[in-house]
């Protein structure tokens, strides 16, 4: 028991700093479009190419992670991510860029699969589903403290001065505690690490690929695209209070989440996302109230960060751990796809179209959501080697 918490413990600082640094840095392009440093010509490139990194370490690194372990991917991905750190800091053209991609690669592409994968098979069943969405709540306190470096410095190299110490600082201690983790003992202990979910019931994969496309669109459309794209004055604003939201949302969780089955929590998440979503349209079209769309925001941020935190549990949970980290990049994959033709296809879009647009996704979320709630069943307290063993 004392050595459960004492991993518990390690497993807890080590990730949740890494879920940190990926929301930190993957909020790092939409507010650098607000800059003056870089050529606005580039904005798309700062929205589409941090996602697009991102994409493509999520499917490699989840590959890995399943094949040679989850340690080795928490092992090599912070030194990639110094990589990062030391383009972005010491160039200032547009190799700092590239150091912003190889900050998504690693950390918030490369990481996620393998720590979710690890955080599902170490947690106890009872821990599980509340320490989840804690963790995964870190991602909304590294928005937000990078917002608020842009909010409160305006000069371009001490906000980059800035965020290189946080970056820096948040990785020396990650590295730290991770290299202390074992290895997951049920991935070691897997019959065989056959990376291949093609055989997965489809009643399982179906709602998972439609909440995880829905998870992504709308928290990315709300936190990085409406600034730049309608709102610039309010960008850094919009950032900040959304990912308070989002915070708020991730307490509320961590409290109930192991008090009602997962899938009305999932369903009832979603339905509170597309009203808050619904009247923040109609508040944009017949209010024009700043405050009030700020506020709206805020609301709309809480329950993104349900049905995010929801939708990260149910990944690792509904995943065999054969293939687990696999999955889980392939899933989220189809998402962030949709996500970076989002952001062409948005562009230069009305703002009431583009909040239907963001609508459609609370849809599709709903649609998926509902199916688990009707076909699926509760994961809530069930031990990962019986969910391994449940099909459907």
């Amino acid at each position: 028991m004392e050595d459960y918490k004492k991993m518990r413990a390690y497993t807890f600082i080590s990730t949740s700093t890494s879920i940190f640094l990926y929301g930190f840095s993957i909020t790092l392009g939409s507010l650098l479009t607000q800059l003056n440093f870089y050529p606005k010509i580039i904005d798309l490139y700062l929205l589409i190419v941090p996602p697009a990194s991102l994409l493509i370490g999520n499917i490699l690194f989840g590959h890995i992670a399943d094949k040679y372990g989850r340690k080795l991917v928490l092992v090599i991905t912070p030194i990639l991510f110094s990589f990062g750190i030391m383009l972005f800091l010491l160039f200032n053209s547009y190799v700092s860029l590239i150091g912003i991609s190889l900050l998504l690669f690693s950390i918030a592409g490369g990481d996620e699969p393998a720590i979710i994968s690890y955080l599902t098979e170490n947690l106890n069943a009872n821990d599980r589903g509340k320490f989840m969405m804690l963790i995964t709540n870190f991602v909304n306190f590294g928005a937000l403290l990078s917002s608020m470096i842009f909010i409160f410095f305006q000069n371009y190299f001490v906000v980059k001065l800035t965020i290189s110490i946080v970056l820096l600082l948040s990785l020396i201690t990650s590295y730290f505690f991770r290299k202390k983790l074992p290895e997951s003992e049920i991935w070691i202990l897997s019959s065989s690490k056959n990376i291949s979910f093609i055989n997965e019931n489809r009643r399982k994969l179906i709602p998972l690929l439609l909440i995880s496309i829905s998870t992504i669109l709308t928290y990315g459309l709300i936190s990085w695209v409406i600034g730049p794209y309608y709102y610039p004055n309010l960008t850094y604003y919009i950032v900040f209070l959304f990912n308070l939201g989002n915070i708020v949302g991730g307490i509320l969780g961590y409290f109930t989440i192991t008090k009602i089955k997962r899938t009305s929590f999932t369903l009832y998440s979603f339905i509170g996302g597309i009203l808050s979503s619904l009247i923040l349209l109609v508040a944009v079209h017949i209010f024009n109230n700043y405050f009030l769309f700020l506020s709206l925001i805020l609301i709309n941020g809480l329950f993104t960060q349900l049905t995010w935190g929801t939708r990260l549990i149910l990944e690792g949970e509904l995943l065999k751990t054969r293939y687990r980290a696999t999955g889980i990049s392939i899933i989220r994959a189809s998402g962030w796809i949709i996500y970076i033709f989002s952001v062409l296809f948005t562009h230069g879009l009305s703002i009431a179209f583009f909040q239907i647009y963001d609508i459609l996704f609370w849809l599709t979320g709903l649609l998926g959501s509902s199916l688990w709630y009707f076909y699926g069943f509760d994961t809530n307290n069930l031990q990962i080697k019986k969910l391994d063993d449940i099909t459907i």
